[in-house]
């Protein structure tokens, strides 16, 4: 997903969770809060956190990576399969 750092504006592509802290993402060589990003959904910013409060994206049943719901079952539930 297309995702971008709040404070620089820096955009970069990444769908996975820091697997040691849920509430971070890695982007390359490190891994960033969630609160600390915005990202790129039905062609607007919207922040990263209130993306996944609203279930524009969720996780996988694992706690991996995350995306946007395939299905409206996907949505409703709150992760992919």
């Amino acid at each position: 997903m297309k995702i971008r750092y709040k404070k620089t504006r820096t955009e970069v592509s990444s769908n996975s969770f820091n697997t040691h802290s849920l509430n971070e993402v890695l982007t390359g060589d490190d891994s960033v809060f969630i609160s600390e990003l915005d990202v790129w959904i039905n062609g607007v910013w919207k922040d990263m956190g209130q993306a996944f409060k609203d279930r524009d994206i969720i996780p996988d049943n694992y706690n991996r990576i995350f995306g946007e719901p395939r299905n409206a079952t996907d949505k409703d539930r709150g992760y992919f399969a």
